[in-house]
């Protein structure tokens, strides 16, 4: 399935949580927190590769916006990056986490929502290694 379609089946099921965290930093915190979580295992590491250093950034982005170090150009890319987390963390997506391959579909959604919000993640990053 396109990024695409699976982005329309996330917003559906997810925007309303995903605009409920957005608000709130305790809850951003604690995405990230469960992000985090799975992510960090040799098995992540090796099926993201591709993208894994800009999902760390990512998951830094969200934690530095939650303590008010930083500011997103974007209410619509925060929204958009918090929408994809929260469809990462469900066990209920349009492909199982538990069927082999059921992850491809996670990380198609995550690395297009990469690109939606490369310019975030571009700002954000001169923010934090000023040349």
């Amino acid at each position: 399935m396109e990024p695409r379609n699976t982005l329309k089946w996330a917003r559906a099921k997810f925007l309303s949580k995903a605009a409920k965290i957005a608000k709130d930093p305790k809850m951003v915190l604690s995405l990230v927190s469960d992000v985090e979580g799975k992510i960090n295992t040799a098995y992540f590491k090796k099926q993201f590769k591709v993208f894994w250093q800009d999902l760390k950034t990512l998951l830094s982005l969200l934690k530095d916006t939650a303590k008010g170090s930083y500011k997103p150009q974007s209410k619509k890319s925060l929204l958009l990056i918090v929408l994809g987390l929260l469809y990462f963390l469900s066990p209920l997506d349009l492909i199982p986490d538990l069927l082999v391959g059921g992850f491809i579909d996670d990380a198609a959604l995550l690395a297009w929502i990469i690109t939606k919000v490369k310019g975030e993640l571009d700002n954000y990053n001169s923010m934090i290694n000023p040349e």
